[in-house]
Parts: C-alpha cells; structure tokens; sequence
C-alpha cells in the first residue's frame, strides 16, 4: 500500500486476506513484503538465552556459554519472560537455559507511587549520576509528549520532590544504594537522600585512605601476606576481629544473594569501627612515635594492622563501588606477593578461610571501651564542656581529647 499501514498473519494467505478486508480491495491489488524481523517481543526473549551464541547452528560459543546458570529479572515479568525461555529452550535444545532466577524488586518514588511521567516522578539513572537542576527537570518535560495540564502538574510533583534539582551522586553511590534497597522486597521506594548519603559514604573512605596514606609513609613496605605478629594491641586485634566478621557476612550474603547484608557489613566496618573507633584510637600512637623511640615498634605494627585493613576492605567494596574501590586500590602499595595484579577486580575476593583473627573476648573488651567513651562524650556533652569554653581547660591543659582517652583506656585494657 502507501508504506503507512501494515498487517500481520501466522502465514502469507492471511496476511493478504486481513489486509483484502481492511483496505477493501481485491487481492491481486494488493503487495505483501515481508519483514525481516518477525519474532515479537515475547518469542524473542523466549529463545534470547540461546540465539545471542548463533543457535540454532552449532558455534562455539554456545557449546561453552549455555546453557547459563543465574538469571537476574524483576518479577513482574516472571511468567511473560523467564517461563517462556524455561519452555523454548527445553524444546528446542533439551535443556534448562538457567538454574537460578534472582528476582529484584520494582523501583518506585520516595512516596512508594510507581513512576510516572504525568506524576513527575521519574528517576532518570542519568540524572543522579551527573546530577540535574530543577529547571532541568522541567526542561525534560517540555520535550516530552504529555499534555500541558499533564506538564504543570508534573512540575509541581518535582518541584516537591526535588526543590533544589537532584545533587550529583555518582555511580557507586547509585549502585550502592540500589543493593542496600532491595531489603524492601518486591518494591524499592528510591529517596535520592539516601543515595546523596552514599555518596558522603564514598567521601569518608577517600579521605579515610588519604590519611591513612599519609600515616604510612613513603617508606612503608607491607608484608607479604596478612598476619597476626603478636604484637598488636586490643584495639588492633578488635579491628582485625571487626574485619573477620565483615568478610564472613559479606561471603554469606553473595552466596544468599542478601545484598543488603552485604551493603551494611561494609559499611558499618568502614564508618563505625575503622574510621570512627580505630583510626581515633592510633592517631595517639603515631604521634607519640615521632618523639618516643619505645613507641615506634607500636606504630610498626598499627602500619600493617592499618594497611590489612584498607586492602582487605576495598577489595570487599570493589563489586559494589567498583569506580572507588579501584581509583583508592590504586594508591595503596602492594604486597610482594601481589605485583601482578594491576587492578583490584583482578584480585580474589577475601574469603572467610583466609581471616580467622575472630576473637569474642577482644570484642568483649573493646565494647566496653567503647560504653566508656560513648559515657564519657554524654557527660561532656551535658556538662556543655567544649573546647571553647574557659571551664575546659583541665582537658586542654592535659589533651585529654577523645582520641587521647581511648588510647588510655586501651592500654588499660591491654594490662587486664
């Protein structure tokens, strides 16, 4: 016909006979062409697991790649996608193109509404990573195809959510967040304040490794593999136990596909025990090093205790920061027994067999340090005795700064 019109049939008789009946014509006036593309959506997913290596002809690459093992897909399509290539790919090569499926939940807005144009509420990946103002936003909408009543009254959905645009997240903090949500189960309610929160995350372990590069020194060599010397302090065998426990639920939750476990034990040990408890409680060590020949073989084993921990941990984050993990990986220097390996997604991940420095006596212990300082910061807290004001001045006379009691306390500990 004109090229603006075209109809379907399982065979070229009822093609011709549908389109005898819509144009009302004869059939001999009538040209059929058949395109090239003829599968629709469906049956194209059913045989996608196979067809992408060359079926049904005889490749290499299907011999080797499938039948696959896991299938990552949301589940409002378990029946229109998954069971088809369950069903096509028995048919048509005998067997199972999967044996898993790993079912992720359906993203939705802050307030749990499914995303919507005419709502406004639609979270572009794009826009989080890079960051949009909201004159921006409104931009996309007078691009877009809806109705100008729909246009205003999407404005005012982003005027609300989004007052001042979207603040640029970056990409680890999107995929982190992304992890760290599907606890919600079969719905995800994104709030870009959480992901803006990873992002502040990824900002503590850049300067968390800033300083502990600079707390190494140029001179620092890491030994060859990570070990207990026996020499190291409480506060040093606790951050190794913390590190212990991480990798363990961080290998249980892969092996479970429980992201958030994984998530929340990666961060809780970079923010909470390394960086708010044992980076606090060496600080006092490396300075006395500088004046104290007899504190040096101290800060010698705080170095290693330190550097363990920082490569030990990237390599944990590297699947899910994969951007940070890589950039902070390639500033740490390397164990000899590691020069090969330019990259961190190239390194092993930890495993639960390699750290078996778990000790519930050393966490016995630092937990009750740690009730001291948290009593200790309460009662300077509501006594309002802070570094500002003239009542303070035995503290500041005597440094005893947060990080100086810990240490204290720690070396008491040590004695016990």
């Amino acid at each position: 016909m004109d090229g603006h019109y075209w109809v379907s049939g399982r065979t070229e008789e009822e093609a011709r006979d549908k389109a005898t009946k819509r144009f009302n014509v004869s059939a001999d006036k009538i040209t059929l062409r058949q395109d090239e593309d003829v599968l629709d959506t469906w049956f194209s997913s059913g045989i996608f697991p196979f067809s992408i290596f060359g079926w049904p002809n005889e490749t290499q690459d299907l011999s080797v790649f499938y039948p696959g093992t896991l299938l990552e897909t949301g589940h409002d399509i378990l029946f229109f996608w998954v069971a088809r290539m369950v069903m096509m790919g028995l048919k048509l090569t005998g067997k199972l193109p999967f044996k898993e499926v790993y079912l992720h939940a359906v993203v939705r807005d802050a307030h749990g509404r499914k995303m919507s144009k005419s709502l406004g509420n639609v979270i572009d990946p794009l826009d989080v990573i890079t960051g949009i103002s909201l004159e921006g936003l409104y931009a996309q909408l007078q691009d877009s195809n809806l109705d100008p009543v729909e246009v205003e009254k999407a404005k005012q959905g982003q005027k609300s959510d989004y007052p001042t645009g979207i603040p640029e997240c970056g990409t680890d903090a999107l995929r982190f967040a992304l992890c760290a949500y599907t606890s919600q189960g079969r719905d995800i309610n994104m709030d870009v304040n959480r992901i803006l929160g990873y992002r502040h995350f990824c900002n503590k372990l850049w300067n968390a490794v800033k300083f502990a590069m600079r707390t190494l020194g140029d001179n620092f060599v890491p030994s060859e593999k990570a070990q207990l010397c026996g020499e190291e302090s409480v506060s040093d065998r606790w951050i190794l136990s913390r590190l212990c426990t991480a990798v363990g639920l961080c290998n249980a939750g892969f092996q479970a596909y429980d992201f958030p476990a994984i998530t929340t034990a990666i961060y809780n040990f970079w923010l909470y025990e390394l960086c708010d408890v044992y980076l606090e409680s060496v600080k006092p060590v490396f300075s006395r090093a500088e004046d104290d020949s007899g504190s040096q073989s101290q800060a010698v084993v705080c170095r290693q205790t330190l550097f363990t921990c920082l490569e030990t941990g990237l390599r944990l984050l590297a699947p899910i920061m994969p951007f940070v993990g890589e950039e902070l990986y390639q500033r740490l220097p390397q164990r000899r027994s590691q020069d090969d390996r330019s990259s961190i997604h190239v390194t092993p991940y930890p495993e639960t067999e390699e750290f078996c420095w778990h000790s519930e006596d050393v966490d016995r212990q630092m937990e009750f340090v740690m009730t001291v300082v948290r009593t200790i910061r309460s009662l300077r807290a509501d006594y309002n005795l802070t570094k500002t004001r003239a009542d303070c001045e035995f503290i500041h006379n005597h440094e005893l700064t947060i990080s100086t009691v810990l240490y204290l306390l720690l070396r008491y500990c040590k004695g016990v």
